[in-house]
This record gives structure tokens, sequence and C-alpha cells, in this order.
């Protein structure tokens, strides 16, 4: 038993002005206006005005899913209760 897939259509080309429009700040071509399920919104913050840094941590599996799993049962982001964290530990440092 053999399976065929048909080929997706090519997209209209972008024109350059397009493009350059876009680059400038503008809106792009894409129409979408439904948010997918599986994206992940945080909302803005004032922190969000300013540059960002990336932060990257190794954890032991089983504390990752411990947190992942505590996060979820409240209905709580991992990456706001982390933000949090490093907001009130930073204050406490401050203040010794």
């Amino acid at each position: 038993m053999s399976k065929s897939f048909i080929q997706a259509p090519k997209p209209a080309p972008i024109s350059p002005e397009a493009i350059a429009r876009f680059e400038r700040g503008g809106t792009g071509q894409d129409t979408q206006t439904h948010i997918p399920s599986n994206v992940v919104r945080i909302e803005p913050t004032k922190e969000a005005a300013e540059p960002t840094r990336r932060l990257s941590l190794d954890l032991p599996e089983s504390l990752h899913r411990r947190f992942k799993t505590a996060c979820a049962r409240h209905d709580k982001k991992m990456l706001r209760e982390v933000m949090e964290f490093i907001q009130r530990r930073t204050t406490e440092l401050e203040n010794e």
C-alpha cells in the first residue's frame, strides 16, 4: 500500500515594498487574528520595556517535574513564578 502526499501550494511572492514596510515596523502580510492554543502569552510588565538577558539553569529532572506540576496545579506560569522569586530575593539581598 503506497501513500501519496499532495504538494502544498507555493505562497505568493512578497513584493520588495512589503518587505521594506515590514522592516520599518509596519504590518506584515499575516492576517491571522487568532492565537493558537499552544502559544504561551506572558502579560507585559514594566520590565518588558527594557532589553532582556537569557538565564539558563540546569535542574534535576525530579525538581523540574515537581515545580512544573505545582505550577500547573495552581494555574501558574513557571516563568512568572521564577521571575517573582528573583525579584523578591534580589530585594532581600539589596536590603541586607
